[in-house]
């Protein structure tokens, strides 16, 4: 069997909300992933992935 499964504790620059170059990072990597997902390195869909996470940081809390 393989290796059990582990959860990882993401660094906390994964909870700063995005800068305006990660944005635009973020809306150029969708379009591709749009476009012609199969054409994506890994890499850039890990990095769309990190980028999408960090973007709903605090969207759903409710307020008390």
């Amino acid at each position: 069997m393989g290796a059990p499964f582990t959860m990882t504790i993401l660094p906390a620059s994964l909870e700063e909300e995005l800068s305006q170059e990660e944005w635009q990072e973020l809306c150029s990597l969708k379009e591709a992933i749009d476009g012609y997902p199969a054409s994506m390195a890994t890499v850039k869909m890990e990095r769309f992935t990190e980028l999408f996470v960090r973007s709903l940081h605090g969207k759903g809390d409710t307020i008390r």
